[in-house]
Parts: structure tokens; sequence; C-alpha cells
């Protein structure tokens, strides 16, 4: 082996996998809601079919304009049997494919899962360079999301450049920023998934209540969390832990002015009233309910013993003068 080569070789290796330096592409990148979707449940997916899941990959398909790129579907793929080479095969009959039904797409990229870009994601990525030599590279770290407090999206979005170090060239990743675009349509399906199932007409109602009453308790819970964020301020502005600021104080008076203040005779007053009214709704089904059971029994008890055919005031009177006739006789 040259020496020089093995010296090539062990450089290029040194060099880092994402450069530190910021993106002057001038690209405007939007990613839509499809997309994020279809990242996640291709992830859940690959989860509960096979827990030892390392990574999974897909391409990504968007609408140029000029330098603005919206990033609006996607399809998966796997990797060959040696797990670095893409099946090119595969891959030229899925775009073509995709272009039939979505001809103002264009392949722009893939995607993947993981912490940070490794070796094994810029091979991958070079071999989609002779498609697109600007090809993107999305990557989801499904380890961010610790908690509900976490809130932005595990999501990089990243360019590829070639980075010369001591006449050495090596493909390097650029991180750039993205935006989340969407329109009507994908607000209406995205809140459509996020809803909890509505096929069942028994339990229509109870999942809507269930829906309802999430949000008010997590709408209550984050007024909470805030409540005590500003009483915390307070108690160490008071104290001397952290200095005076006027203003803020001017504008937690503000917001404690606006905010209506509850008597508490009143308020159980009219609580009182409501949980009474409920309770009245809820006995008053429950005694409908039990009335329409006690006719489902007699219109049973009727058909068992042949009366159906007669109003229950006749079938009372036939069966008195059965009665009668019965007497009658003995």
């Amino acid at each position: 082996m040259n020496p020089m080569t093995t010296t090539e070789s062990s450089s290029l290796e040194q060099l880092p996998i994402v450069s530190s330096i910021e993106s002057n592409s001038g690209l405007s990148i939007s990613i839509h809601p499809l997309v994020l979707l279809n990242i996640s449940d291709h992830y859940t997916r690959s989860k509960l079919q096979n827990p030892t899941t390392v990574n999974i990959y897909g391409a990504l398909l968007a609408q140029q304009s000029g330098r603005d790129i919206d990033i609006i579907h996607s399809f998966e793929f796997s990797l060959q049997q040696d797990g670095k080479s893409i099946d090119q095969v595969y891959m030229s009959t899925k775009l073509e494919q995709m272009k039939q039904v979505f001809p103002e797409l264009d392949f722009m990229g893939w995607y993947t899962t993981g912490t940070t870009p490794t070796e094994l994601d810029l091979i991958i990525h070079e071999q989609f360079l002779s498609r697109n030599e600007s090809s993107l590279f999305l990557q989801l770290d499904p380890s961010a999301i610790t908690g509900e407090h976490h809130k932005s999206l595990p999501v990089g979005m990243y360019e590829s450049l070639y980075d010369t170090n001591h006449e050495l060239h090596k493909l390097m990743f650029v991180k750039t920023p993205y935006k989340i675009e969407t329109n009507e349509a994908e607000r209406i399906a995205v809140d459509h998934v996020a809803k909890p199932d509505m096929s069942s007409i028994d339990s229509s109602l109870g999942s809507s209540l269930a829906s309802y009453m999430t949000t008010q308790k997590n709408a209550v819970i984050m007024l909470h969390a805030r409540l005590q964020f500003l009483q915390k301020y307070l108690q160490d502005t008071k104290t001397g832990a952290i200095p005076t600021d006027h203003d803020i104080l001017r504008q937690i008076s503000s917001i404690c002015s606006r905010s209506p203040v509850i008597d508490q005779s009143i308020f159980d007053d009219q609580f009182s009233r409501e949980y009474n009214d409920v309770l009245l709704v809820g006995y008053l089904a429950s005694i409908t309910k039990g009335i329409n059971t006690i006719n489902d029994l007699v219109d049973k008890f009727n058909l068992a013993h042949g009366t159906t055919n007669l109003p229950r005031t006749q079938q009372a009177g036939s069966s008195s003068n059965r009665k009668g006739r019965r007497s009658h006789v003995v």
C-alpha cells in the first residue's frame, strides 16, 4: 500500500463530519407536516416490528421554485445487504412511479434517524449526489423528546459540500435552517389525525368528552405553572435574589388587574347548581334506560306467551275473561 494513500485516508477520517461554518446557500427550506408524519409513522412501525432496528431510510420529494424548496412528500427505502449501498434500480422505479402521481415534485434528498450525522450517512449521501447534486439530508432524533417541556422539533436539516483541508477533499454536512409550512388542507388532516378515534357510535361521545377534558386539563396545568413562575419571580424580587425590574412588575400588576377575582361563596353556589344539574341528567338517563329495559322485557314476555297481536289493555282483559270462564265451569 502506498504510504501517501494511507496518510490521506487517515487525514480524511480525522476531518469532522459536520462543518462548523454556517450555510450561505441562501436556500429557504420548508417542511410540510405530512413528511414529518410519514417519518414518525415509519419509525414507529419499524420499532414495533423489530425493536432492535437501528435506523430507517427514505427519500424526500419537494417542489422547488428558485431558492425556495417545499418538502411535501416522502417514501421509504431500505439499504442493500452490505448496509451501505442503496438499490439504484428500486430508486429509479419508485421515482418514476411517484413522478406519474406527483409530476410537480422532484427528488430533493433523503432522511434517516439518529442523534448526529455519521460516516455512514456521508457514504449514503454521496450516492444520491448523482441524482441531485444539491441533495438535502434530514435527520430525526427520536431520543431528543425527553418530556412535555420539549419545545423544538427533534429534526435537523443539512446540506453538503466538499471541504478542502491540506489539499484533501472530503464531503461534509452543513446544518441549514428550515421552517414548518402548512396549508389549510394539511391543517385539517393533521387535526383529524390528532383527534381520538370516532368510528364507534357508542364511544364517540365519550371520546369527544375525553378529548375536551384533556385539553382543559392541559390548559389548567399550563396556567398553574405560569402562575407559579410569576409567584417565584415576585418572591425572589422581594428577597433581593434578583434585581428589581419595574417594567416587569407593571406588566404583572396589569395581568393581575385584568384577571377576574372569583368570590368563593358565589363560585360554590354555581358549582353546586351545575353539579346537581349533571346528577339530575344522569338520574333521568338511568331511569329512561331502566324503563326501556322493562319495555323490552314485557315485549319478550308477550312474544313467549303468544299475545303480541293484542294491545296490552286487551291482553289484560282477555286474561281476566279466561279466568272468569274457568271459575264458571268449576
